[in-house]
This record gives C-alpha cells, sequence and structure tokens, in this order.
C-alpha cells in the first residue's frame, strides 16, 4: 500500500508544478490539460495528476468543460475587475496590519530588503522582476501574520502571473509598479496603515487597468485576424 503521506507530498508537488508551468507561459490559457501528457511532463503516474487537476480546478486555476476534459483557465476583462476588486481590500488589508505590525521582530529590515531587491532587479527583465515583487507579496504576508488572508490572496493574484509579467505591459509600466511598490513599503516602514491601505488599493486599480487594456487589445487583435482570414478565404 502506498504511504498516504508520501503521496500527498507527491500530489502537492505536481500542484506547485502545473502552477509554475502555468507562470512561466508552458501552460497557456485555454491548453487542454491531458493526464498522460502531464504525468510523462512530471515523471509521474497518472493517479496523482488527476488528483493534482481537480485541485487546481477548485482554485480556479484550472476549469473543466464537458465533452473537452481539463484545461488552463482563460480569464477576461470582467474576471480581472472583480478580482481586483477582491485583492484591493484584502492587499489593502494586509498592508495597513503590515503597517502596525511592522516594528516587531526584524520586519523592516525584511521590508527594506525587498525595497532594495526591487529596485536591483528593475532592470533585469520581467522574469528577475516579477520574482521580486512576489517576493514584496511574500514578506507582506509574512508581517501582516494572518494566513487567512494571504491563501486568499495567493488564489486571486496566480491568475495574474502571467499577465502582469507579459511584455505587452512594457518597461513603463515596471517602472511606474517600482514607484507604486515604493511608496507602499514607505508607508508599512513609517507604521502608517492608512496610508499604506490607500496607497496598496491605488496601486491594484493601477494594475487593474493596464491588465483589463492588455485583454481588451489582445481580444481587438483577435477579432481582426479572424476578421482577416475571412477577407482571405
Amino acid at each position: 500500500m502506498a504511504d498516504p503521506t508520501t503521496s500527498e507530498t507527491l500530489v502537492e508537488h505536481l500542484c506547485d508544478s502545473i502552477r509554475q508551468s502555468i507562470r512561466q507561459g508552458h501552460l497557456v490559457p485555454g491548453q487542454r490539460l491531458v493526464v498522460a501528457d502531464l504525468a510523462e511532463m512530471f515523471g509521474a503516474s497518472a493517479g496523482p495528476v488527476r488528483e493534482a487537476i481537480r485541485r487546481l480546478t477548485g482554485e480556479g486555476i484550472v476549469e473543466f468543460t464537458a465533452h473537452k476534459g481539463a484545461s488552463v483557465r482563460s480569464f477576461n476583462v470582467r474576471d480581472m475587475r472583480e478580482i481586483f476588486q477582491v485583492r484591493e481590500a484584502i492587499e489593502g488589508m494586509a498592508a495597513r496590519i503590515a503597517a502596525e505590525n511592522i516594528g516587531r521582530a526584524d520586519y523592516a529590515a525584511k521590508m527594506v530588503g525587498v525595497r532594495n531587491l526591487l529596485r536591483e532587479t528593475i532592470s533585469k527583465g520581467h522574469t528577475e522582476f516579477s520574482d521580486a515583487r512576489q517576493r514584496f507579496h511574500d514578506v507582506l504576508y509574512e508581517i501582516a501574520g494572518n494566513g487567512v488572508l494571504r491563501e486568499t490572496a495567493l488564489r486571486l493574484t496566480f491568475p495574474l502571473y502571467r499577465l502582469f509579467f507579459n511584455e505587452r505591459t512594457g518597461a513603463e509600466r515596471a517602472r511606474d509598479s517600482l514607484a507604486e511598490h515604493e511608496r507602499v513599503i514607505e508607508a508599512i516602514l513609517a507604521g502608517d496603515g492608512v496610508r499604506a491601505e490607500r496607497l496598496m488599493r491605488n496601486h491594484l486599480r493601477s494594475g487593474a487597468d493596464v491588465i483589463c487594456e492588455m485583454l481588451d487589445e489582445i481580444e481587438a487583435e483577435a477579432v481582426g485576424k479572424t476578421t482577416q482570414r475571412g477577407r482571405v478565404a
């Protein structure tokens, strides 16, 4: 009989591997997730892969459609607006609590370290800067010390990874994002919870505008290509 602890660990590892593959663009929105293909890709048997797909479906990362099966979930403009509205409340609260807790332990030093990391990676490309932004959120929720907030935020943030760090957002948005993060960090380090929450909400609102504009452009391009194909035919 298989060790249930080992089996559970394997499923968690597969969930993390699939999430990472989506973040990195190896698995793209709308792509079918074939159990046999994933099993081969990650060197696992079919059972744990099916369980990983089931769990990711529960998280909203994967969707299951009749007669099609599982696929990487796609998100439209309305989805993004709704996600960001909830993120504003959750991450704004996390920023406020972090500011209230900043005087404890070595939290201030960790936040300064994140600020330095953001500054260092801004010119190193999308992957490095996105990793630094993820580090900011990790530290933010560590300082806030609320596991429920962190878990909820991670589920809401995941679908945005590829969109946020896509080259379409460009260097200008990266610079704006850095400035927004620095203002939030400054407020947290100052222990100003009200300002930290307001600035975090403003940052997320700006992010929502950029992503939704990008989604509109992608949709317009797709329509244009379809129309062009129709004319050629």
